[in-house]
């Protein structure tokens, strides 16, 4: 089964037990954290729930002709995460997205219609 590597981007103080406990399920307890976690219905339920809080790691590959993006599953961590116009990233080419939708706008925004994804297929967008 594929794996996620999943960051709490933003700290707890004041959130709704339910997205607290959201979170704790997904075995992070402070800002910065990060855990790489099986895909599964369980995990992207509980990042759906506190899609706010919560972002996985993508790596965007924009020199070809069509941007490649790859889930990042490096073990290095990234302590430095900037919020560049409402996108977390670390300014290197890993982008933290926690829905699908919020990946393909980015992309549109930079004037892409499709991209290639981490399963090697062209989707459209």
């Amino acid at each position: 089964m594929a794996k996620l590597k999943v960051k709490l981007l933003r700290g707890l103080a004041g959130e709704s037990e339910r997205h607290i406990q959201a979170v704790r399920a997904l075995g992070l307890k402070k800002r910065g954290q990060e855990r790489i976690l099986e895909e599964n219905p369980l995990v992207w339920g509980n990042i759906r729930k506190a899609f706010h809080l919560v972002g996985v790691a993508y790596k965007i590959d924009f020199s070809g002709e069509i941007p490649v993006v790859e889930r990042d599953l490096s073990e290095e961590l990234d302590y430095t995460i900037i919020n560049k116009d409402g996108i977390y990233t670390n300014g290197k080419g890993i982008y933290y997205f926690s829905r699908i939708t919020d990946l393909e706008d980015f992309l549109r925004k930079r004037g892409y219609t499709k991209y290639k994804n981490w399963e090697g297929e062209i989707v459209e967008i």
